[in-house]
């Protein structure tokens, strides 16, 4: 193990103190990096201009209404004006906003740290759940502390913490979500209905999709794995039957029982989710203020026969979603920061959030959705090399990492003719941390000279570090000759 480096091994009263303190400096350290000087920038930034003020509106009116001109400046005054009675087409969930809300709620509309605290915690929360998930995966306290250093100090976590934007809120539900799942994993028992660990996965996840509605991509492709994995538990004892009576048995007793338990598995993820993102939706349904709120009501909007039984509010509700759909699918204005979904991982295209400059421009200030690329291209190495050996050896733990990096990324990639970002990436992160972990686990399992490879493990992740220490600055909005910040701008694609 990677603790002959530490020497833990010789001393277990050091092991013990290591695995009781290292995880709680990690989010510590998190913690440090997201919350400080979290008021600045002290105005709304990037696309806080619609969620923070949607947040506002939800507070008020239970619904999202639109602004008056100059409402972002009396934001940054710290007296919001300008809200109107007037309904807002908004294209995500409330759950987000009504979080972000919270925070508002408790430190002042008009204070940016209220503006944002609610979002840094979902993602120390998130880095505390990769930990956990870290530690269920490799059964190691060591490298799940590994795994959550590295997204402690990745700059796209870091960012996208800072700012009150839904990405974030979403990473934590879905990294929620899948720490139920591999808990539901530990304890299933076939043909059981009582599932504590998948109700709150679903839960979960109907959560992250009352965020936004990528969340539903996790639930697809998790209850996918989970259907055919329990499916596939069913094949097994079908044929070691087989065996033990010495004839052939019916296909049927394996394929009914995998219906029922497919059956089963789909009403317990699909209706607690239903019922998790349709609540977060009550501000829309117990007010009339809202966009679309009363579509139903309007003489031949309403379904009629055998549809007619379902309340108006829903049918309305129904049609919303059909609108927010059609936008989605027909976005593709141009953004000069927009990115194909090919080129996140390698970091080719990160999205500027904030810049200002002074002194005749000799100093600036800028913030940029920019991973740690010693972490993000030793991510993608290593996915790259775990996966040419899966088709090998359908190795377990590959196979479970890889579920979130399918749900959070492979979607995007077959729509790459609409308007999308590099900081969508902080949803799947995680996985791209495990499966980085994973690949650092195999090589120092694998090598002849494991204390030699330690090292040399140490060394990257000593060099991670140093790595966001020169690149925190742009993090977070830090003041910078302009010399210092295009230092930091490796690639002219950064700028």
């Amino acid at each position: 193990m990677l603790t002959l480096f530490l020497g833990l091994t010789a001393n277990p009263a050091r092991t013990a103190l290591f695995n009781r303190w290292a995880p709680i400096l990690v989010l510590v350290l998190a913690a440090v990096l997201r919350i400080y000087d979290l008021s600045y920038p002290n105005t709304l930034v990037f696309d806080e201009t619609y969620y923070v003020k949607d947040a506002y509106s939800l507070l008020h009116n239970g619904h999202e209404s639109t602004w008056g001109t100059g409402a972002d400046a009396s934001f940054a005054n710290g007296n919001p004006t300008g809200l109107s009675d007037s309904p807002s087409f908004v294209v995500h969930p409330p759950l987000g906003k009504w979080l972000i809300g919270v925070g508002m709620l408790i430190f002042g509309a008009g204070n940016p740290f209220g503006w944002r605290i609610m979002v840094a915690l979902a993602g120390v929360g998130a880095v505390c759940l990769t930990m956990a998930c870290a530690k269920l995966i490799f059964k190691s306290t060591i490298w799940a502390v590994l795994a959550g250093l590295l997204f402690a100090i990745d700059g796209v976590g870091i960012v996208l913490s800072r700012t009150a934007l839904l990405d974030q809120i979403l990473g934590f539900f879905v990294i929620l979500g899948y720490y139920f799942f591999l808990r539901d994993r530990q304890t299933f028992r076939i043909n059981s209905w009582r599932r504590p660990w998948l109700l709150a996965m679903a839960l979960a996840l109907g959560f992250a999709t009352a965020v936004k509605w990528s969340g539903l991509y996790f639930v697809a492709a998790l209850l996918a794995y989970i259907i055919i994995s329990e499916s596939n538990l069913n094949f097994k004892i079908y044929r070691k039957i087989e065996k033990q009576v010495g004839d052939k048995l019916l296909k049927r007793l394996w394929i009914l029982p995998s219906i029922t338990q497919a059956l089963r598995s789909f009403v317990l993820v699909i209706v607690p989710a239903s019922a998790a993102y349709l609540v977060s939706w009550s501000g829309w349904l117990f007010t009339k203020g809202g966009w679309d709120r009363n579509w139903a009501d309007e003489p031949g909007n309403a379904l009629a026969g055998w549809l007619s039984w379902i309340p108006n509010s829903l049918q309305s509700l129904w049609h919303y979603h059909v609108e927010i759909y059609s936008f989605h699918i027909n976005l593709h204005a141009s953004h000069p920061y927009a990115s194909n979904a090919f080129t996140w991982p390698f970091m080719l295209r990160p999205t500027s959030f904030f810049w200002d400059d002074k002194a005749d421009g000799k100093v600036v200030s800028a913030i940029t959705a920019l991973g740690n690329p010693i972490i993000w291209w030793a991510g993608v190495l290593a996915v790259g090399v775990l996966l040419s050996a899966w088709f090998r050896t359908r190795d377990k733990t590959t196979s479970i990492i890889c579920i979130g990096l399918i749900a959070g990324y492979l979607p995007w990639l077959l729509l790459t003719n609409r308007t999308v970002f590099e900081f969508y990436v902080v949803a799947f992160e995680p996985w791209l941390i495990l499966l980085l972990v994973a690949g650092l686990r195999s090589w120092f399992r694998n090598t002849e000279n494991q204390n030699r490879t330690a090292y040399l493990i140490a060394g990257f992740t000593l060099l991670a570090i140093a790595s966001s220490a020169f690149f925190y600055p742009i993090w977070t909005g830090e003041w910078l000759g302009y010399d210092f910040w295009r230092w930091r701008m490796w690639l002219p694609s950064w700028i």
